[in-house]
This record gives C-alpha cells, structure tokens and sequence, in this order.
C-alpha cells in the first residue's frame, strides 16, 4: 500500500473536486417509442441533468433550459434528497418548478426496487401523462445513459 503523500492527483476522483468548466455538450435524450404497447407516444430517457460526479460535470441550469427547450412537460425523478445533494444537484426539483415542469419524485434508493404500491403509483402517473398527450422524460440515475 502507497503512502498517502505518494498518491496522485489523477488517482483521486471525487465530486467534491470543482472542474474549470461544466461540460457544454446538450443533454442527451433518447425516445422510446410506445408503439408496442398502441401508445402513439414516445418517453424520453435521460442522465441526471446538472450532475457533478468523477467525469461527470453537467450544468444544471444549461440542462434544465434545454429540457424546457424540448418541451418536456412532466419529469419522473427515482433519485432520493440523498442522492439527489451527492450528485450537486440538491435543487433539481426546484428548477423543474421554477421552469414549469411538472416533477413526479418518486425516490428509490440506489440499487433498490419500488414496492408494488409504488409501482402501481408510478405507471398510474406515467399512463396519464401520456393519455394526455404530455411530452415525459424519465430521469435516469446519476448519467447512466451518458
């Protein structure tokens, strides 16, 4: 084992490290068409907008203007408060709001699973988006889809 004093500053990643800059490439979403299930619908599919974790340094208020720009309606987030503050984005769901977005935070821990309740709940949720007609993104967690 190295001492600590022998490690180097490429060896250490943490997101408590500020970057020069966040990264200015638009969030990328991709559409999964519902057409399997004779929905005429598509759901977007994205990263953690604004997450600022190892490489990982995106900018939230440039992310969430782009979803704006979109014109995502509602957005189903599954990250809890905790990991929500982890990836520097601890008022995510306040800029959803302060855009317009409508946010269904339905929190589950990483690695874990929903109830069944919580399940139905979220399906519940995710069908009357899009019976009316809303523009949904799910969030994926912490750039998963980067």
């Amino acid at each position: 084992m190295k001492p600590p004093s022998s490690i180097q500053p490429s060896e250490f990643d943490s997101s408590d490290e500020e970057p020069v800059e966040d990264e200015q490439t638009p969030i990328q979403i991709s559409w999964l068409p519902l057409s399997r299930v004779n929905c005429s619908q598509f759901l977007g599919l994205c990263a953690l907008p604004g997450c600022k974790f190892k490489d990982i340094r995106r900018n939230i208020q440039k992310d969430t203007e782009e979803l704006k720009s979109y014109g995502i309606q509602d957005i189903f987030v599954f990250c809890t408060r905790g990991e929500l503050s982890k990836y520097r984005v601890p008022n995510l769901l306040d800029f959803y709001q302060q855009y317009g977005i409508t946010t269904h935070h339905h929190p589950i821990p990483d690695g874990g699973t929903p109830d069944i309740a919580s399940c139905c709940e979220i399906v519940e949720e995710l069908a009357i988006c899009l019976k009316n007609n809303r523009k949904t993104l799910i969030q994926a967690f912490k750039g998963v889809l980067q």
